[in-house]
């Protein structure tokens, strides 16, 4: 029997938007189910959530009495096109993000480097792409103390050039398997290839339309439990239920489901 839901070495977790209320709100309610809440910060167009260092405190506290860990959300993308003042200021921004949470101490913080160009290849300048990408992805890498807790998340484009990044960063990848299924991936194949460099996986529901991070009953079953499966190989990650508000005990109901009838475990509120 297990209280929370997870498998083996997976801890599955949530996002920090499943209630209304304040980050230390959604973090207890998570705890009663779940070990870990993904922080998803913004800060754009006069709009933030970005919390106060008292917050963050509490959300350590939190943490420590409930036996919770937080992956952080970057609120800035790394994008290698842009001119060297604005990708700076991206920079800057997640340095200051890490300045900010570091008291606690996240299981993994979420990166997402972008493209000019939507589809198989980031950008008509590769060249350019890599270079400027992992000058951004190194100088932010170099804030933290391990820098195997930065993920670069899968999007939209073929990952192959991301992986260079990670391999010569000593990085990890945060395996997005709904992006996955939502931009054509062969998503098996490119699972199982990029499991071993994973610390993280996102996990959400894909409509027939396209719209996404909706919840796990519009993902296919068996392609989930095959993918926690897999995550038995004694490393440790987090798998989130990328999804927000009513979303969310949804995707619970389909993981617990799946733990119970794959894999014979159930769970229980703490």
């Amino acid at each position: 029997m297990i209280k929370r839901a997870g498998f083996r070495n997976m801890r599955v977790g949530g996002t920090s938007w499943v209630i209304r209320g304040s980050l230390a709100d959604n973090l207890r309610h998570l705890s009663s189910c779940v070990s870990d809440m993904e922080v998803v910060l913004f800060d754009s167009n006069g709009c933030s959530n970005i919390p106060s260092r008292a917050e963050v405190e509490e959300l350590r506290r939190i943490c420590g009495d409930l036996g919770m860990t937080c992956t952080v959300h970057f609120p800035a993308d790394i994008s290698p096109h842009l001119e060297k003042g604005a990708r700076v200021r991206d920079e800057e921004m997640c340095l200051r993000t890490i300045d900010l949470f570091a008291p606690l101490e996240p299981f993994a913080w979420i990166m997402h480097i972008m493209g000019d160009l939507r589809g198989k290849e980031p950008s008509a300048d590769m060249k350019k792409w890599r270079e400027e990408g992992g000058k951004s992805a190194e100088r932010i890498a170099c804030a933290v103390t391990d820098k195997k807790t930065i993920c670069l998340e899968t999007l939209d484009y073929d990952f192959a050039p991301a992986e260079t990044i990670v391999s010569d960063l000593g990085l990890s990848v945060c395996l997005d398997i709904g992006h996955m299924v939502k931009f054509g991936h062969s998503v098996r194949s490119e699972i199982k290839r990029l499991l071993p460099y994973a610390r993280v996986i996102h996990a959400h529901g894909v409509k027939p339309d396209g719209t996404d991070h909706v919840d796990l009953s519009f993902f296919d079953a068996s392609l989930l439990a095959e993918t926690i499966a897999w995550t038995d190989d004694g490393s440790e990650r987090v798998m989130t239920m990328e999804v927000f508000e009513a979303d969310y005990s949804k995707s619970l109901d389909v993981v617990n489901d799946i733990l119970r009838h794959a894999f014979g475990l159930t769970t229980e509120p703490i």
